[in-house]
Protein backbone atom coordinates (compact mmCIF):
# COMPACT_ATOMS: atom_id res chain seq x y z
CA UNK A 1 0.00 0.00 0.00
CA UNK A 2 0.76 3.21 -0.45
CA UNK A 3 2.03 5.46 1.83
CA UNK A 4 0.21 8.95 2.59
CA UNK A 5 3.18 11.39 2.12
CA UNK A 6 3.56 9.14 -1.72
CA UNK A 7 0.11 9.68 -2.50
CA UNK A 8 0.54 13.60 -1.54
CA UNK A 9 3.27 13.85 -4.04
CA UNK A 10 1.80 11.53 -6.50
CA UNK A 11 -0.99 14.02 -6.48
CA UNK A 12 1.40 17.49 -6.69
CA UNK A 13 3.05 15.65 -9.86
CA UNK A 14 -0.13 14.92 -11.50
CA UNK A 15 -1.64 18.50 -10.78
CA UNK A 16 1.48 20.16 -12.15
CA UNK A 17 1.92 17.50 -15.43
CA UNK A 18 -1.99 18.03 -15.76
CA UNK A 19 -3.02 20.77 -17.34
CA UNK A 20 -6.71 20.31 -17.33
CA UNK A 21 -6.70 19.91 -14.11
CA UNK A 22 -4.69 22.88 -13.57
CA UNK A 23 -6.50 25.12 -15.29
CA UNK A 24 -9.84 23.98 -13.95
CA UNK A 25 -8.81 24.56 -10.67
CA UNK A 26 -6.49 27.64 -10.63
CA UNK A 27 -7.13 29.66 -13.68
CA UNK A 28 -11.03 28.58 -14.44
CA UNK A 29 -12.15 30.43 -10.89
CA UNK A 30 -10.52 33.67 -11.00
CA UNK A 31 -11.19 33.72 -14.65
CA UNK A 32 -15.15 32.83 -14.87
CA UNK A 33 -15.17 35.42 -11.40
CA UNK A 34 -14.65 38.32 -13.90
CA UNK A 35 -15.94 37.23 -16.57
CA UNK A 36 -19.58 35.95 -15.56
CA UNK A 37 -19.10 38.97 -12.48
CA UNK A 38 -18.50 41.50 -15.59
CA UNK A 39 -22.24 40.95 -17.04
CA UNK A 40 -23.52 42.40 -13.76
CA UNK A 41 -20.59 44.80 -12.76
CA UNK A 42 -23.20 47.74 -13.41
CA UNK A 43 -25.77 46.26 -11.69
CA UNK A 44 -28.70 48.55 -11.45
CA UNK A 45 -30.60 49.52 -14.38
CA UNK A 46 -30.51 53.41 -15.53
CA UNK A 47 -32.23 55.38 -18.34
CA UNK A 48 -34.60 53.21 -19.58
CA UNK A 49 -36.39 54.19 -22.54
CA UNK A 50 -39.73 54.66 -22.61
CA UNK A 51 -42.28 56.62 -25.12
CA UNK A 52 -45.03 58.73 -24.08
CA UNK A 53 -48.52 59.07 -26.59
CA UNK A 54 -49.90 61.88 -25.56
CA UNK A 55 -53.79 62.12 -26.92
CA UNK A 56 -55.17 65.11 -24.29
CA UNK A 57 -51.90 67.59 -25.35
CA UNK A 58 -52.70 69.40 -21.65
CA UNK A 59 -50.44 70.87 -19.04
CA UNK A 60 -50.64 68.08 -17.15
CA UNK A 61 -50.12 65.47 -19.59
CA UNK A 62 -46.98 67.38 -20.26
CA UNK A 63 -46.17 67.49 -16.55
CA UNK A 64 -46.66 63.80 -16.28
CA UNK A 65 -44.34 63.00 -19.03
CA UNK A 66 -41.67 65.54 -17.53
CA UNK A 67 -42.25 63.76 -13.75
CA UNK A 68 -41.46 60.09 -15.17
CA UNK A 69 -38.32 61.55 -17.08
CA UNK A 70 -37.45 62.93 -14.23
CA UNK A 71 -36.93 59.59 -12.73
CA UNK A 72 -33.50 58.41 -12.36
CA UNK A 73 -34.50 54.85 -13.90
CA UNK A 74 -36.61 56.17 -17.03
CA UNK A 75 -35.62 58.06 -20.23
CA UNK A 76 -39.03 58.93 -21.99
CA UNK A 77 -36.88 59.89 -25.46
CA UNK A 78 -40.15 61.35 -27.14
CA UNK A 79 -44.12 62.04 -27.09
CA UNK A 80 -45.75 61.57 -29.73
CA UNK A 81 -49.70 62.32 -30.96
CA UNK A 82 -49.77 58.68 -32.88
CA UNK A 83 -49.56 55.41 -30.98
CA UNK A 84 -47.85 53.70 -34.25
CA UNK A 85 -45.42 55.55 -34.39
CA UNK A 86 -44.54 54.72 -30.62
CA UNK A 87 -45.26 50.61 -31.61
CA UNK A 88 -42.53 50.86 -34.25
CA UNK A 89 -40.32 52.06 -31.45
CA UNK A 90 -41.42 49.08 -29.49
CA UNK A 91 -41.32 46.43 -31.93
CA UNK A 92 -37.80 47.84 -32.58
CA UNK A 93 -36.96 47.68 -29.24
CA UNK A 94 -35.88 50.87 -29.53
CA UNK A 95 -38.41 51.33 -26.24
CA UNK A 96 -39.06 49.09 -23.03
CA UNK A 97 -42.59 50.70 -22.78
CA UNK A 98 -45.66 53.45 -23.77
CA UNK A 99 -47.38 54.95 -21.80
CA UNK A 100 -50.55 56.46 -23.51
CA UNK A 101 -52.45 59.03 -21.72
CA UNK A 102 -56.39 59.11 -23.29
CA UNK A 103 -58.29 62.60 -24.30
CA UNK A 104 -59.45 64.46 -21.41
CA UNK A 105 -56.91 63.42 -19.10
CA UNK A 106 -56.87 66.89 -17.22
CA UNK A 107 -60.18 67.94 -17.47
CA UNK A 108 -61.56 64.12 -15.63
CA UNK A 109 -58.62 64.54 -13.43
CA UNK A 110 -58.71 68.14 -12.41
CA UNK A 111 -62.83 67.11 -12.32
CA UNK A 112 -62.42 64.10 -9.93
CA UNK A 113 -63.92 62.14 -12.65
CA UNK A 114 -61.07 59.18 -13.02
CA UNK A 115 -58.56 59.09 -16.11
CA UNK A 116 -57.36 55.63 -17.20
CA UNK A 117 -53.91 55.52 -18.59
CA UNK A 118 -52.57 52.73 -20.27
CA UNK A 119 -48.75 51.07 -19.94
CA UNK A 120 -47.44 48.58 -22.72
CA UNK A 121 -44.43 46.80 -21.11
CA UNK A 122 -41.91 44.29 -22.63
CA UNK A 123 -42.11 41.77 -19.96
CA UNK A 124 -39.61 39.85 -21.55
CA UNK A 125 -36.90 41.98 -19.70
CA UNK A 126 -39.09 41.85 -16.32
CA UNK A 127 -36.03 43.52 -14.88
CA UNK A 128 -36.65 46.70 -16.94
CA UNK A 129 -40.42 46.09 -17.29
CA UNK A 130 -40.83 46.62 -13.31
CA UNK A 131 -38.61 49.43 -12.79
CA UNK A 132 -40.83 51.16 -15.61
CA UNK A 133 -44.38 50.37 -13.78
CA UNK A 134 -43.26 51.36 -10.74
CA UNK A 135 -42.14 54.64 -11.62
CA UNK A 136 -44.69 55.40 -13.43
CA UNK A 137 -46.98 54.23 -10.76
CA UNK A 138 -45.16 56.70 -8.33
CA UNK A 139 -45.66 59.62 -10.99
CA UNK A 140 -49.87 58.60 -11.11
CA UNK A 141 -50.26 58.46 -7.45
CA UNK A 142 -48.15 61.64 -7.02
CA UNK A 143 -50.21 63.35 -9.57
CA UNK A 144 -53.33 62.08 -8.45
CA UNK A 145 -52.37 63.22 -4.23
CA UNK A 146 -51.38 66.46 -5.79
CA UNK A 147 -55.03 67.19 -7.98
CA UNK A 148 -57.26 65.88 -4.81
CA UNK A 149 -55.01 68.50 -2.40
CA UNK A 150 -55.55 71.49 -4.74
CA UNK A 151 -59.26 70.39 -4.91
CA UNK A 152 -59.77 70.19 -0.94
CA UNK A 153 -57.87 73.53 -0.39
CA UNK A 154 -59.72 75.12 -3.41
CA UNK A 155 -62.81 74.07 -1.21
CA UNK A 156 -61.99 75.91 1.82
CA UNK A 157 -60.09 72.92 3.19
CA UNK A 158 -57.67 73.35 6.39
CA UNK A 159 -54.38 72.59 4.53
CA UNK A 160 -53.36 70.22 7.10
CA UNK A 161 -56.81 68.32 6.92
CA UNK A 162 -56.22 68.50 3.22
CA UNK A 163 -53.09 66.55 2.94
CA UNK A 164 -54.27 64.38 5.22
CA UNK A 165 -57.25 63.64 3.35
CA UNK A 166 -55.33 63.87 -0.19
CA UNK A 167 -53.43 61.41 1.12
CA UNK A 168 -55.24 58.81 3.97
CA UNK A 169 -52.74 56.36 3.43
CA UNK A 170 -48.84 56.84 2.97
CA UNK A 171 -47.01 53.81 2.25
CA UNK A 172 -43.56 53.63 3.59
CA UNK A 173 -41.18 51.27 1.67
CA UNK A 174 -38.10 50.11 2.98
CA UNK A 175 -35.78 47.60 1.23
CA UNK A 176 -33.34 45.51 3.71
CA UNK A 177 -30.73 43.00 2.60
CA UNK A 178 -30.87 44.43 -1.04
CA UNK A 179 -31.20 47.67 -0.78
CA UNK A 180 -30.83 48.95 -4.40
CA UNK A 181 -33.62 46.33 -5.45
CA UNK A 182 -31.13 44.88 -8.28
CA UNK A 183 -31.06 41.56 -9.57
CA UNK A 184 -27.01 41.69 -9.16
CA UNK A 185 -26.86 42.17 -5.82
CA UNK A 186 -29.21 39.23 -5.41
CA UNK A 187 -27.44 36.47 -7.97
CA UNK A 188 -23.80 37.55 -8.61
CA UNK A 189 -22.53 36.23 -4.92
CA UNK A 190 -24.23 32.51 -5.44
CA UNK A 191 -23.19 32.79 -9.07
CA UNK A 192 -19.64 33.01 -7.77
CA UNK A 193 -19.89 30.36 -5.29
CA UNK A 194 -20.97 28.12 -7.96
CA UNK A 195 -18.29 28.65 -9.63
CA UNK A 196 -16.24 27.17 -7.09
CA UNK A 197 -18.36 24.05 -6.77
CA UNK A 198 -18.25 23.33 -9.98
CA UNK A 199 -14.56 23.96 -11.00
CA UNK A 200 -14.16 21.89 -7.85
CA UNK A 201 -16.12 18.85 -8.68
CA UNK A 202 -14.86 18.52 -12.37
CA UNK A 203 -11.20 19.26 -10.98
CA UNK A 204 -11.11 16.91 -8.22
CA UNK A 205 -13.60 14.66 -10.31
CA UNK A 206 -10.72 14.03 -12.83
CA UNK A 207 -8.18 13.28 -10.12
CA UNK A 208 -10.50 11.04 -8.36
CA UNK A 209 -10.80 9.32 -12.14
CA UNK A 210 -7.37 9.13 -12.24
CA UNK A 211 -7.17 6.73 -9.52
CA UNK A 212 -9.52 4.67 -10.27
CA UNK A 213 -8.40 4.47 -13.75
CA UNK A 214 -4.51 4.86 -13.58
CA UNK A 215 -3.81 2.73 -10.23
CA UNK A 216 -6.89 0.26 -10.63
CA UNK A 217 -7.54 1.19 -6.63
CA UNK A 218 -11.00 -0.36 -6.32
CA UNK A 219 -9.46 -3.43 -7.89
CA UNK A 220 -7.14 -4.20 -5.07
CA UNK A 221 -8.98 -7.04 -3.10
CA UNK A 222 -6.40 -6.31 -0.36
CA UNK A 223 -7.80 -3.06 0.11
CA UNK A 224 -10.24 -2.14 2.87
CA UNK A 225 -12.55 0.84 3.33
CA UNK A 226 -10.19 2.89 5.72
CA UNK A 227 -6.88 2.34 3.26
CA UNK A 228 -9.77 4.05 0.56
CA UNK A 229 -10.29 7.17 2.48
CA UNK A 230 -6.62 7.39 3.01
CA UNK A 231 -5.88 7.63 -0.05
CA UNK A 232 -8.47 10.19 -1.21
CA UNK A 233 -8.18 12.30 1.96
CA UNK A 234 -4.26 12.27 0.82
CA UNK A 235 -5.69 13.53 -2.69
CA UNK A 236 -8.26 15.70 -1.59
CA UNK A 237 -5.67 17.85 0.88
CA UNK A 238 -4.32 19.88 -1.94
CA UNK A 239 -8.01 20.38 -3.66
CA UNK A 240 -9.24 21.58 0.37
CA UNK A 241 -6.17 23.67 0.83
CA UNK A 242 -6.79 25.37 -2.83
CA UNK A 243 -10.47 25.95 -2.62
CA UNK A 244 -10.54 27.44 0.88
CA UNK A 245 -7.68 29.99 -0.12
CA UNK A 246 -10.04 30.65 -3.19
CA UNK A 247 -13.36 31.49 -0.91
CA UNK A 248 -10.88 33.60 1.18
CA UNK A 249 -10.03 35.63 -2.51
CA UNK A 250 -13.50 36.12 -3.52
CA UNK A 251 -14.45 37.29 0.24
CA UNK A 252 -11.62 39.60 0.90
CA UNK A 253 -11.17 40.50 -2.93
CA UNK A 254 -13.41 39.71 -5.77
CA UNK A 255 -16.37 40.61 -3.35
CA UNK A 256 -15.39 44.15 -2.76
CA UNK A 257 -14.44 44.83 -6.42
CA UNK A 258 -18.35 44.40 -7.09
CA UNK A 259 -19.37 45.86 -4.13
CA UNK A 260 -21.16 42.93 -3.11
CA UNK A 261 -22.50 42.47 0.60
CA UNK A 262 -20.44 40.35 2.78
CA UNK A 263 -21.65 40.17 6.52
CA UNK A 264 -21.90 37.95 8.92
CA UNK A 265 -19.37 36.50 11.06
CA UNK A 266 -15.96 35.76 8.95
CA UNK A 267 -15.09 32.60 10.93
CA UNK A 268 -18.49 31.12 10.34
CA UNK A 269 -17.81 32.06 7.05
CA UNK A 270 -14.88 29.77 6.27
CA UNK A 271 -15.89 26.96 8.58
CA UNK A 272 -19.41 26.76 6.76
CA UNK A 273 -17.48 27.33 3.55
CA UNK A 274 -14.47 24.25 4.66
CA UNK A 275 -17.66 22.28 5.63
CA UNK A 276 -19.09 22.41 2.04
CA UNK A 277 -16.32 21.67 0.63
CA UNK A 278 -15.22 18.25 2.07
CA UNK A 279 -18.94 17.56 1.41
CA UNK A 280 -18.57 18.00 -2.18
CA UNK A 281 -15.61 15.96 -2.27
CA UNK A 282 -17.16 13.62 -0.54
CA UNK A 283 -20.31 13.30 -3.15
CA UNK A 284 -17.36 13.79 -5.92
CA UNK A 285 -15.86 10.10 -4.94
CA UNK A 286 -18.82 8.86 -4.55
CA UNK A 287 -20.28 9.74 -8.15
CA UNK A 288 -16.64 9.46 -9.50
CA UNK A 289 -16.88 5.36 -8.91
CA UNK A 290 -19.52 5.60 -11.58
CA UNK A 291 -17.31 7.10 -14.34
CA UNK A 292 -15.18 4.93 -16.38
CA UNK A 293 -13.67 7.88 -18.23
CA UNK A 294 -12.39 11.58 -16.79
CA UNK A 295 -13.83 12.76 -20.40
CA UNK A 296 -16.93 11.24 -19.44
CA UNK A 297 -16.53 12.59 -16.27
CA UNK A 298 -15.95 15.89 -17.72
CA UNK A 299 -18.62 16.12 -20.03
CA UNK A 300 -21.48 15.62 -17.69
CA UNK A 301 -20.40 17.78 -14.80
CA UNK A 302 -19.51 20.74 -16.90
CA UNK A 303 -23.38 20.14 -18.15
CA UNK A 304 -24.80 19.94 -14.38
CA UNK A 305 -24.04 23.54 -13.62
CA UNK A 306 -27.23 25.22 -14.83
CA UNK A 307 -29.75 21.87 -13.42
CA UNK A 308 -27.88 22.25 -10.76
CA UNK A 309 -28.20 25.91 -9.50
CA UNK A 310 -32.03 25.93 -10.39
CA UNK A 311 -33.04 23.06 -8.33
CA UNK A 312 -30.76 24.42 -5.25
CA UNK A 313 -33.77 26.81 -4.17
CA UNK A 314 -32.49 29.85 -4.90
CA UNK A 315 -33.78 31.25 -7.85
CA UNK A 316 -37.44 29.03 -7.37
CA UNK A 317 -38.55 27.87 -3.62
CA UNK A 318 -38.15 24.05 -3.79
CA UNK A 319 -41.68 23.83 -1.61
CA UNK A 320 -42.69 24.77 -5.34
CA UNK A 321 -40.94 21.70 -6.74
CA UNK A 322 -42.32 18.27 -7.87
CA UNK A 323 -41.93 15.80 -4.44
CA UNK A 324 -39.45 14.22 -6.47
CA UNK A 325 -37.31 17.33 -6.94
CA UNK A 326 -37.60 18.37 -3.43
CA UNK A 327 -36.15 15.11 -1.85
CA UNK A 328 -32.86 15.33 -4.70
CA UNK A 329 -32.80 19.30 -4.02
CA UNK A 330 -32.15 18.23 -0.22
CA UNK A 331 -29.38 15.60 -1.14
CA UNK A 332 -27.25 18.15 -2.74
CA UNK A 333 -24.72 20.33 -0.47
CA UNK A 334 -25.36 23.04 -2.42
CA UNK A 335 -28.59 23.49 -1.21
CA UNK A 336 -28.19 24.25 2.41
CA UNK A 337 -25.20 25.96 1.75
CA UNK A 338 -26.45 28.92 -0.79
CA UNK A 339 -29.29 29.49 2.04
CA UNK A 340 -26.60 29.88 4.74
CA UNK A 341 -24.11 31.66 2.67
CA UNK A 342 -27.35 34.32 1.29
CA UNK A 343 -28.01 34.34 5.27
CA UNK A 344 -24.85 35.25 6.24
CA UNK A 345 -23.79 36.90 3.75
CA UNK A 346 -26.51 39.73 3.02
CA UNK A 347 -28.50 39.38 6.59
CA UNK A 348 -25.34 39.23 8.54
CA UNK A 349 -27.19 36.06 10.62
CA UNK A 350 -25.21 34.79 13.75
CA UNK A 351 -25.45 30.79 14.07
CA UNK A 352 -28.96 30.50 15.60
CA UNK A 353 -30.34 32.16 12.94
CA UNK A 354 -28.89 29.48 10.46
CA UNK A 355 -28.64 26.38 12.83
CA UNK A 356 -31.40 24.18 10.66
CA UNK A 357 -29.16 24.71 7.42
CA UNK A 358 -26.32 24.29 9.35
CA UNK A 359 -27.55 20.72 10.69
CA UNK A 360 -28.71 19.60 7.39
CA UNK A 361 -25.31 20.35 5.99
CA UNK A 362 -23.74 18.33 8.38
CA UNK A 363 -26.07 15.86 7.82
CA UNK A 364 -25.06 15.59 4.52
CA UNK A 365 -21.44 15.40 5.29
CA UNK A 366 -22.43 11.95 7.27
CA UNK A 367 -24.79 10.87 4.84
CA UNK A 368 -22.03 11.01 2.01
CA UNK A 369 -19.33 9.08 3.45
CA UNK A 370 -22.40 6.47 4.27
CA UNK A 371 -23.29 6.44 1.29
CA UNK A 372 -19.39 5.93 -0.33
CA UNK A 373 -18.67 3.66 2.52
CA UNK A 374 -22.03 1.23 1.03
CA UNK A 375 -20.50 1.80 -2.58
CA UNK A 376 -16.76 1.06 -1.73
CA UNK A 377 -18.38 -1.95 0.30
CA UNK A 378 -20.94 -3.02 -3.26
CA UNK A 379 -17.74 -2.83 -5.53
CA UNK A 380 -15.46 -4.66 -3.57
CA UNK A 381 -17.79 -7.83 -3.04
CA UNK A 382 -18.95 -7.60 -6.53
CA UNK A 383 -15.26 -7.99 -7.58
CA UNK A 384 -14.40 -10.58 -4.91
CA UNK A 385 -17.11 -12.93 -6.57
CA UNK A 386 -15.97 -12.09 -10.09
CA UNK A 387 -12.35 -13.02 -8.66
CA UNK A 388 -13.70 -16.28 -7.09
CA UNK A 389 -15.75 -17.33 -10.30
CA UNK A 390 -12.16 -16.58 -12.36
CA UNK A 391 -10.12 -18.45 -9.59
CA UNK A 392 -12.85 -21.42 -10.02
CA UNK A 393 -13.00 -21.15 -13.77
CA UNK A 394 -8.99 -21.30 -13.95
CA UNK A 395 -8.56 -24.34 -11.42
CA UNK A 396 -11.05 -26.73 -13.50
Amino acid sequence: MRSFIKIVKEELSLIIEDKSILLTCIIAPIFYAFFVGSIYKEKDVANIPIAIVDHDHSSLSRKVGQLIDSNEKIEVIGAYSNLNAALFLFNSLDVQGILIIPNDFEKNTLNLEGSTVELVLNNTKFLTSNDINKGVQQVMLTVAGGVRLSYLISSKVPSALAQQQAQPIMPVVKSIYNATNNYGDYLLPILLVLIIQQTLIIGFGQSVLHELTHFKTLSDPKLNFFEFIKIFSAKGLYYFVLYASIFFLFYKVIFPYYHLDFKGSEFLHFLLSSFFILAVMIYTTLLGTFFKTAIGWTEIMAFSTYPLFLVSGYSWPIEAMPKGLQVFANLLPSTPYFTVFNKLATQGAELVNIKSEVIHLMLLLILGYLMLYLRFQFIHKKRSAAAKVSAIVSSN
